[in-house]
């Protein structure tokens, strides 16, 4: 989070937001997030196991 005394913080005025707007950003980055932390990990995963096949008896 960006402190007032950061140079590059910009003031806004609280009429000049929208909650629902920034919510939305905000869950949006989390969705992208999770997302490209599910895909490391499923691939890594796809990786490491190896697929098993079950022998079935008289075929």
């Amino acid at each position: 989070m960006k402190s007032i005394l950061d140079p590059s913080f910009r003031y806004t005025k609280s009429v000049e937001t929208d909650l629902r707007k920034t919510f939305a950003r905000i869950r949006r980055e989390l969705r992208k997030q999770q997302q490209e932390v599910e895909a490391t990990v499923s691939s890594e995963v796809m990786r490491k196991v190896l697929p098993f096949h079950s022998r079935k008896a008289g075929l």
